[in-house]
């Protein structure tokens, strides 16, 4: 079997963290090396940018095509005015190379519209993956800013694509009852989690690793820095914690500079200038250490497809406080691995982690469990669902 798998504004290699790089970066990563070892021919298409300086590692056995779409500098919003020019680059890749695909698996809703362009082409299933959805975000973020059309696209993609993969109850359900999709043709398939690479160690060791005192009270955020994420909430509950060895370490791509410089001026106003520190991007071998090195995993976000932060940290034994929004819900375990919390309202994270900080058998306690249900959210579990419904849409 091969498989055209599109990632029209997402290129898999660039690190997490920074610019239209995060969790759907990771997955893709994963799931195509996964694949590819598992007998699955996949080549990986995405659009020619100009940031091949922030590529992690490389792919050994992968093929990654860059296929113009615009100009290389244009922002993700600007990307549909030039979905043609990318198909067109896609399907002369197919025919100059002689390659007979199975199926589009679409990642993203500008890789949704792409896909189905190239069906009516190849005349082949189309599956796909929105990470995020619009109106989904607009519901918890009203001032988020996104192409216009995106919101009529995902519908379309929704209705028009052979088959969609969620990861939560909460994003089938809402794509079943908005776009009046048959929900049989919609496949929950959560992410896995690299066990091996993210797993518990001594904290000790793991601060040594990355320089960090042994009698600080460490909680972690990692992410894209962008309002989305909640980081104001977090920061606002911090600043009425009394506890002076406390240190926040934010993980994630410094290149949004308007939220960096409001998130500053925030730690200004609450006194959290030394206690909050703004690591910037981490590439995946050295996130671990700080997964270990942190008391407690913090996720306020207003929305979360899924949170793959989230699992890394459980994966680590790490309890993780968050939202009770979105597909945090499948990964945090109220009360037994974490706590799940109203968003945008400071007072509970206040109480939580108040919680947690001041019992270390607690947070011992709570990231035993969390890693004993990280270890049900395997990689092979997902990668055997997925060629299972990749087997189920050729074969017809």
């Amino acid at each position: 079997m091969r498989i055209a798998l599109l990632s029209v504004h997402g290129d898999p290699k660039l690190q997490a963290g920074g610019k239209d790089a995060g969790g759907m970066n990771i997955y893709i990563r994963e799931v195509v090396e996964k694949l590819i070892n598992s007998n699955v021919e996949v080549d990986v298409f995405t659009r020619d940018h100009n940031r091949k300086n922030e590529i992690e590692g490389h792919f050994t056995n992968v093929n990654v095509n860059y296929i113009k779409a615009g100009e290389s500098y244009i922002d993700k919003v600007g990307i549909f005015d030039h979905i043609d020019q990318f198909v067109e680059g896609v399907n002369e890749f197919k025919k100059l190379k002689n390659i007979k695909y199975d199926l589009i698996f679409a990642h993203y809703w500008l890789s949704g519209v792409a896909s189905l362009k190239l069906k009516k082409i190849w005349n082949i299933p189309v599956i796909t993956t929105f990470h995020t959805m619009q109106e989904i975000k607009q519901e918890a973020f009203p001032f988020n800013i996104d192409d216009p059309q995106r919101e009529t696209q995902e519908k379309l993609v929704s209705q028009e694509s052979d088959a969609l993969v969620v990861w939560s109850k909460h994003e089938k359900n809402f794509i079943a009852s908005n776009y009046k999709v048959d929900p049989k043709k919609i496949y929950i398939i959560p992410p896995g989690v690299d066990l091996e690479l993210f797993k518990p160690i001594d904290q000790k060791e793991a601060r040594e690793e990355i320089n960090i005192q042994d009698d600080l009270k460490v909680i972690l955020f990692v992410g894209r820095l962008e309002r989305l994420k909640g980081l104001d909430t977090l920061l606002e509950a911090l600043s009425m914690i009394d506890q002076e060895k406390i240190n926040l370490l934010v993980v994630g791509g410094l290149y949004n500079i308007s939220e960096v410089t409001r998130l500053k001026k925030l730690c200004n106003e609450f006194n959290l200038l030394e206690k909050v520190h703004f690591i910037g991007s981490i590439n995946r071998t050295d996130l671990k250490y700080y997964y270990n090195s942190s008391d407690i995993c913090v996720l306020p976000s207003y929305y979360e497809s899924f949170g793959l932060s989230a699992l890394e940290a459980a994966a680590c034994g790490v309890p993780v406080v968050a939202s009770k929004k979105g597909g945090l819900s499948s990964i945090v375990i109220d009360k037994k691995t974490g706590y799940l919390l109203q968003w945008r309202c400071p007072g509970p994270f206040v109480e939580k982690l108040e919680i947690l900080l001041q019992s270390k058998d607690l947070r011992k306690s709570m990231g035993k469990n969390a890693r004993q249900h990280a270890e049900k959210l395997n990689w092979d579990e997902s990668i055997n669902s997925l060629k299972h419904l990749f087997n189920k849409l050729t074969s017809n």
